[in-house]
């Protein structure tokens, strides 16, 4: 899953779909009338599901990435979804007409790319109406992904160089509940969850595995393309050592995230 090409994210996303869709069913109540905005909506699959749910009268995706609001436009258009560029870390990019426009906002898995969260979560805030809700999933620290460089000391010369850019949540409030709901209320929210989900997701085959890997860790791109293979051979070998996936032929892959679900105070 390539995070700069939109044909290859589309196509290596379903893990990320698949969380997304199980957050809204668990913590979302769709209601009549609603208007939604989905925070990082990527190549505009998820934006495509919610404009389908019951009572939902419109739906405006944003991302940072003009490639991906493109093929957005182009693969995933329904008559009640909009698409536009804007960054969620940076207020000059909102438009001042979404303000106080929104009775539900989400954003699956896009607050991990972003380092200023208390920004973000405010401007996500100011788009809601009053008493809006928001659903956000977000990788943790001790999320599996994040222990790829320590657990493979062979591969810390390339690993250890890289710039990840990634920010996940802090694990240092997820060790206090409190810490977590102190600093969402900071930016306007009333907490009704805030929890720690377990997943489980099956690959198709080792090849979608190491796709899923290849562009979501952004760091790997400092591993020269002749050795991408071995350390494929490592990465998988390790994985399966320490349990984190089970299964040869189609890899399934458990870990953790973090799911809020609050409403605008």
């Amino acid at each position: 899953m390539d995070t700069t090409n939109p044909q290859h994210y589309s196509q290596n996303n379903a893990l990320q779909h698949s969380v997304g869709v199980s957050a809204l069913q668990q913590y979302m109540t769709w209601e009549e009338g609603d208007v939604v905005m989905d925070a990082g909506s990527g190549t505009g699959e998820l934006c495509n599901y919610i404009s389908q749910q019951p009572g939902v009268a419109s739906v405006v995706g944003f991302d940072l990435s003009p490639d991906f609001i493109s093929y957005a436009r182009m693969n995933n258009s329904s008559p009640n979804v909009l698409y536009h560029v804007a960054d969620a870390s940076d207020p000059s990019t909102v438009k001042p007409e979404w303000r106080g426009s929104f009775s539900k906002v989400v954003s699956i898995f896009a607050l991990q790319w972003i380092k200023d969260k208390a920004t973000t979560l405010k401007v996500l805030n100011s788009c809601l109406k009053p008493g809006g809700e928001i659903v956000f999933v977000c990788d943790v620290e001790k999320s599996k992904a994040s222990e790829i460089t320590p657990a493979l000391p062979k591969w810390k010369t390339y690993l250890g160089d890289a710039d990840p850019n990634v920010f996940p949540w802090p694990s240092s409030d997820l060790t206090n509940d409190r810490r977590s709901i102190l600093f969402l209320e900071s930016c306007g929210f009333e907490v009704i969850a805030c929890d720690i989900s377990n997943y489980q997701y099956s690959f198709d085959s080792r090849d979608q595995f190491r796709e899923y890997f290849r562009g979501g860790q952004t760091e790997l791109h400092s591993i020269p393309e002749h050795k991408q293979e071995e350390f494929f051979d490592d990465l998988e070998k390790m994985a399966a050592e320490r349990h984190w996936v089970t299964g040869e032929g189609a890899p399934t892959m458990q870990d953790v995230y973090l799911v809020v679900h609050a409403r605008k105070m």
